[in-house]
């Protein structure tokens, strides 16, 4: 049988595609003279500035060439590029959970093997995601392991029966496929005795290369919904104390801590950070690990000699007023209204909420520093709110920074 090769979509106006002449239902066969099965091929065979395609149009077949200038996009999306959706229906789901009227990206449930593997989005793995990724070499995959008990897992993911992820686990490692492991920890569901065994159960894995934990996250919006709660200082201690008994044991045996907890535990039971070097084998700073070690390593220990509000979520917001505490800067927590006070970080934190808190607190013509994590590529928060928004709302002129390592 021929290789049909994939078909194009869409060709973005302007863009190298489009001078190049493709089109909407072209088949690209190949790349460089490799085979493009679909998208993921095609990302991984046109990295250089300049590709040839073999396409064809019906029952014609020619070859294309196409030329970039660095950090401009093909144009070209191709069919079957869309995210696969989840089916599961998790009972912590964080999208469940979300107020109406956020911007359309954050209502997408996505379980997606492919986009696993190139942007570190987690998977429930299943055995056909298992089969898809030792066929396309997928190496490592992220995955929400959350328990390995098959029928506390299946209740957890909101199926009608048990869900196994040992086998699958164990398939991808006679196939050398590493994983990267999470588990969001629920209060009276997969935490103390559950926690252990599944920490247990992960770390005789041998392809299972770091495990992140991170608690539940919880917002207002569950009418309806599983009840569940958010961890205790008590039980967060339990649970840092599970986690330190394991990262000491796999620093004398893998030679890294390898099992690292969300700093959300930490700001709730007020143990000391680790420093920033504890985190060098880390790659979950994405799911809020590492991220407190970071700012305090950096940051601290420098003369601030500006003035003006920093803005931050409220779990961020004690430690960044030690470092600044011998400065002018005044730190301002906002309390979020939208989601619901348990949710503490400062990447959620609504451009609403932070209008309301500067009209609150801003008392003088002082300068406005916002938290860039709060904004999206595309410059706006989760309610849409640009800073200019933000800025010419609350009567003061407002500048995003990534740390506070760079203010004056």
């Amino acid at each position: 049988m021929a290789f049909s090769g994939t078909s194009i979509l869409k060709v973005k106006p302007a863009s190298p595609a489009s001078r190049a002449g493709l089109r909407p239902g072209d088949r690209i066969l190949s790349c460089n003279n490799s085979q493009v099965r679909d998208w993921v091929d095609l990302l991984a065979l046109s990295y250089s500035p300049t590709i040839t395609l073999s396409i064809s149009r019906g029952p014609l077949r020619r070859k294309v060439s196409l030329k970039r200038r660095p950090g401009v996009q093909w144009g070209i999306e191709l069919v079957g590029s869309q995210v696969r959706g989840c089916r599961n229906k998790c009972v912590f789901c964080f999208i469940d959970q979300q107020p109406p009227g956020l911007r359309a990206s954050l209502s997408v449930k996505d379980d997606d093997v492919r986009y696993s593997f190139l942007n570190g989005t987690y998977i429930t793995l299943t055995s056909q995601q298992a089969d898809e990724a030792i066929s396309r070499g997928f190496s490592s995959l992220h995955v929400s392991v959350h328990t390995t008990d098959p029928v506390l897992r299946g209740k957890m993911l909101g199926l009608p029966g048990p869900l196994e992820i040992l086998p699958q686990i164990d398939k991808l490692a006679d196939n050398g496929i590493e994983i990267q492991a999470q588990i969001v920890e629920i209060p009276d569901w997969n935490n103390g005795r559950m926690l252990e065994n599944t920490i247990a159960d992960l770390y005789k894995r041998r392809n299972v290369t770091i495990l992140g934990i991170v608690p539940v996250g919880l917002t207002r919006w569950r009418a309806g919904l599983t009840p569940l709660v958010g961890p205790t200082a008590k039980q967060a201690e339990q649970t840092l104390g599970t986690v330190k008994r394991w990262q000491r044991k796999a620093l004398k045996e893998k030679g890294k801590p390898w099992v690292y907890p969300a700093d959300e535990y930490y700001a709730i039971t007020g143990e000391k950070i680790p420093p920033e070097s504890f985190y060098k084998e880390s790659s979950l700073a994405a799911n809020g690990i590492g991220l407190l070690a970071e700012m305090i390593s950096r940051c601290s220990g420098r003369s601030y000699s500006g003035d003006g509000i920093i803005v931050t979520g409220t779990m961020a917001a004690p430690f960044i007023t030690e470092i600044v505490a011998d400065s002018d800067y005044r730190v301002v927590p906002v309390e979020n209204t939208l989601m619901g006070s348990q949710v503490s970080v400062a990447g959620l934190l609504s451009g609403e909420d932070v209008i309301k808190t500067l009209l609150q607190h801003r008392t003088r013509d002082e300068a406005v520093f916002l938290p860039s994590l709060m904004f999206n590529h595309n410059g706006v928060t989760l309610d849409e709110y640009s800073i200019k928004a933000i800025s010419d709302e609350a009567g003061a002129e407002a500048v995003s920074v990534n740390s506070i390592g760079e203010l004056l």
